[in-house]
């Protein structure tokens, strides 16, 4: 959430009205519309948690990961309707830090079965659950249910696995201790987990079919974007 946002939620109501009060926004023309410029316009730069999940995220697509071509992706293909990525919050209360007073329990059994409903509804590739505290942790294995346990010699993250749906557990993208690397094995890790890759970007770019497996991002708590 943006400072000029002052933690008040009343722009992104209006403006998740304006776009028809959706299960989900397309993530560039929501943040336009509350005037959120950094992540999207002319001079956007990479915002802080997703530079880590497109690291991931390129490598599992086998494109690059200078930060160029993952701006490119932020810019134009990140959390895009229709697109190739879905990115969710756990929580539907924005705020610009976890310092600030919500009452993130509103909603969220709810939440999480929504959640877990269209995941076994649409068959993503793969599901990225970051953040690892005890709130997370049984929020994941509630959406999670039902996933099998797969052992691997990757201490950065926990994966599971239910049909052909890969999970994984890992930390929030901007705590400390993690590195880029580690966010890159994690791509090599799904690729070798995940059995049907989508083909970017000929035939599968930009349509949001469920044959595409498409990749699921899901936070438990919205950071300050520094």
């Amino acid at each position: 959430m943006g400072r000029h946002e002052n933690d008040d939620l009343k722009r992104r109501i209006e403006a998740w009205r304006h776009l028809g009060s959706r299960e989900l926004d397309d993530c560039r023309e929501f943040h336009l519309r509350i005037g959120e410029q950094r992540w999207h316009g002319e001079n956007a730069v990479l915002q802080q948690t997703w530079r880590k999940l497109l690291l991931s995220l390129m490598v599992f697509l086998g494109e690059p990961t200078d930060e160029a071509t993952r701006l490119s992706y932020q810019k134009k293909e990140w959390g895009r309707q229709p697109g190739d990525t879905c990115v969710v919050e756990l929580s539907g209360l924005a705020a610009h830090s976890l310092k600030t007073q919500r009452d993130r329990e509103c909603f969220r059994a709810e939440r999480i079965s929504d959640i877990r409903a269209r995941i076994h509804s649409y068959n993503p590739a793969f599901v990225i659950m970051y953040g690892k505290s005890r709130n997370c942790r049984k929020a994941w294995t509630a959406i999670a249910d039902s996933a099998a346990l797969i052992r691997q010699p990757f201490a950065f993250a926990e994966f599971r696995k239910c049909g052909s749906t890969v999970f994984a557990l890992t930390p929030h993208p901007t705590s400390w201790g993690p590195t880029n690397e580690d966010w890159i094995e994690l791509g090599n890790q799904l690729r070798a987990l995940v059995e049907v890759r989508p083909q970017l970007p000929a035939q599968c770019s930009r349509t949001g079919s469920v044959e595409n497996r498409l990749p699921l991002f899901l936070s438990a708590a919205r950071r300050n974007p520094r």
